[in-house]
């Protein structure tokens, strides 16, 4: 009889065990039972947060977008470095090709599932097509333009040890979004965070905190920390004349701010270019003094690539009527080359598929995003450019 209470006991306390473990694996969605979420140590996340503003706190767990009806509902786990990627170190493994992509909301991807991402596929692909374990960081944050980008490399990116460094440039706001006024036009303030000028030539930082420690000698973080010591003082607002503020509570302006990027150059557009140019090439000048390669892939805005949503901005919007939709991917196109960059130009391969997919979409109606299918063409055109240029085993 002992035997056998005993093996009862054994019994249930078995399936007890089974039925917490399903209980826990429903509530949490199975996170309970994977390894924890464990922040890498060191004073990056401060100081991420006091440079950049708004960086993502590690390990974070919601919903993107929350309502279950929309365009997309995806529950985002980020990483221990608060990206949209899976758990990272920051000493590169032996053997172990990397490459690091900076860039925004588009390679950030959290419109899709994490392994529907085009970092994430990438990475698949190029280890399989090499036989060797290729590792693609997505060091990519929502709303940065190329300015943030390199800040965040200066800080945190180089550390990973890349071999490759791939900077995503999306047309369709970085331009803008480097340029302080037309973000303040874009959002109705002006950010608190650090920002560049142009200063005869040369970038000048702004409101940006000192870190002051110089126990590292990697050139991109000397450089971060040399920008933030010859800082300028923060200069006034000077906004743009148009578009047209036409309400301030709520805030509306007579047409999206980005859009200003179609129409005929004005004094803060043209900085704004000047401006991506200088940063590009700054971003490419440390990356390689980090003994990485560098190279860049233009991500155009759906209006260049699906007609009908052109032809609805044109429709909302009467004064576009007559400009290319592709103007700027082919402006940022002869940027790149001018800078002597290599670089992917994803209109012509995107713009190919719609063709040969009628109805077919790669951007969210709504949205703008790429979609799953945006994400796939982009990460097999993508992975194909990479091996055919050298640039991965």
């Amino acid at each position: 009889m002992r035997v056998a209470h005993k093996l009862l006991l054994a019994i249930f306390g078995v399936a007890l065990a089974l039925v917490v473990g399903f209980a826990i694996l429903r509530v949490t969605g199975g996170d309970a039972l994977l390894s924890p979420c464990i922040t890498e140590p060191g004073e990056w996340l401060q100081q991420a947060g006091a440079l950049l503003h708004d960086y993502r706190q590690p390990c974070e767990t919601f919903y993107w977008l929350p309502d279950p009806d929309g365009e997309f509902h995806n529950r985002i786990q980020l990483d221990n470095f608060g990206l949209q990627d899976t758990t990272l170190t920051l000493a590169r493994p032996d053997g172990v090709y990397r490459v690091l992509v900076v860039g925004d909301s588009f390679a950030q991807g959290w419109q899709v599932p994490l392994e529907q991402g085009f970092p994430y596929l990438v990475e698949q692909e190029l280890s399989r097509a090499s036989g060797r374990q290729v590792e693609v960081i997505n060091l990519s944050v929502d709303a940065y333009g190329t300015d943030r980008e390199l800040l965040l490399y200066s800080l945190l990116g180089w550390r990973f040890q890349p071999d490759l460094v791939l900077l995503a440039i999306y047309t369709g706001n970085d331009v803008q979004d480097n340029e302080i006024d037309l973000e303040t036009l874009r959002y109705g303030y002006r950010l608190e965070r650090a920002f560049f000028t142009l200063e005869n030539g040369a970038l000048q930082l702004h409101n940006s905190p000192v870190f002051g420690s110089r126990d590292e000698d990697a050139p991109a973080y000397q450089w971060l920390l040399s920008m933030q010591a010859a800082q300028g003082p923060i200069p006034p607002n000077n906004l743009p004349a148009a578009p047209r503020v036409v309400s301030q509570n709520p805030y509306v302006i007579e047409y999206p701010v980005e859009l200003g990027l179609y129409l005929p150059e004005d004094e803060h557009w043209s900085k704004a270019w000047s401006l991506t140019r200088a940063l590009i090439a700054q971003f490419r000048d440390l990356a390689q003094a980090e003994n990485s390669r560098f190279a860049a892939v233009i991500i155009p805005d759906r209006r260049a690539v699906h007609t009908e949503d052109w032809d609805v901005t044109v429709q909302q919007y009467p004064f576009l009527h007559g400009i290319d939709p592709v103007a700027p991917e082919m402006r940022m196109d002869s940027l790149l080359a001018d800078l002597d960059i290599l670089h992917l130009n994803l209109t012509w391969n995107l713009r190919a598929w719609v063709t040969q997919n009628p109805g077919g979409r790669l951007y969210y109606g709504g949205d703008g995003h790429f979609n799953a299918s945006g994400h796939s063409v982009t990460a097999q055109r993508l992975s194909l450019w990479l091996r055919a240029e050298g640039l991965v085993p």
